[in-house]
């Protein structure tokens, strides 16, 4: 075996997640070509393989397959994760998912989680983003007060899964492949692209969602673990709630 097959196994994985990113929900055909991209990877033969290459593959399969379901992209995450998970040795999960272990350093946490709010109003005020898709995709005719709730489960289960994924299992599995210095880079790049026709979006907001994720990335190793890089992105998900509720707002 090649030593750089592992290698380039990491990188067409993350290559097909970035290609559905960037072409979005509208765009399925070249979502099933990503797909069949990830399912080619998988079927290579074991001797280009790692463990750590083969958990990768294996989540960014399941993701994508999630997505192309459709629905909404926390329900993707939950069904890819949980399939993960039921695939998964116990200690594949524990090495990945980093629960059992970790801290929450105070300074670091708050730096990371404070410099959310200032960057997505930024964003907001200087590019008038047109975000009606979100708003007729996630926010129902609803109470105000089933709304509030809808918004924190939104919040929550965000959070939690995106670095579930990001920062737990592409990170873990990278590290092990490429080292923690590529690790932190290219889940920052995955994270980035993901966010091309999310809050933030376009060119600007992957480039923000890149230099946000290299914070968690940069949280995740200093912290040994993902509790702290979920309360800060817990934070960044609560400043789009309150950002969405705020147009809506708005516009009545």
């Amino acid at each position: 075996m090649s030593r750089y097959a592992p290698h380039v196994c990491a990188l067409a994985s993350l290559a097909s997640l970035a290609t559905a990113a960037v072409a979005g929900p509208s765009r399925p055909a070249i979502g099933m070509g990503a797909l069949a991209m990830a399912v080619i990877v998988a079927l290579l033969p074991a001797r280009v393989h790692t463990r750590a290459t083969r958990e990768l593959n294996r989540l960014v399969a399941l993701l994508l397959a999630a997505m192309l379901l459709g629905g909404p992209w926390q329900l993707s995450m939950v069904i890819a994760v949980g399939l993960f998970v039921a695939g998964s040795r116990g200690r594949t999960v524990r090495e990945a998912l980093g629960w059992s272990r970790g801290r929450v350093p105070l300074l670091p946490t708050v730096i990371v989680a404070g410099v959310t709010p200032l960057a997505l109003v930024t964003w907001l005020l200087v590019m008038q983003p047109d975000l009606s898709d979100v708003i007729e995709g996630y926010v129902p005719d609803l109470p105000l007060s089933l709304l509030i709730v809808g918004a924190v489960g939104f919040v929550l289960v965000n959070a939690v899964f995106e670095e579930v994924i990001w920062r737990g299992v592409l990170q873990d599995r990278l590290c092990v492949t490429l080292g923690h210095r590529a690790a932190v880079v290219l889940q920052a790049a995955s994270f980035g692209l993901q966010h091309a026709h999310g809050v933030p979006r376009g060119v600007v907001g992957v480039l923000m969602a890149f230099a946000w994720a290299l914070m968690l990335g940069w949280l995740r190793r200093r912290a040994d673990g993902l509790l702290a890089p979920i309360l800060a992105h817990v934070v960044a998900d609560a400043t789009i709630a309150a950002i969405v509720f705020s147009l809506i707002a708005a516009k009545s």
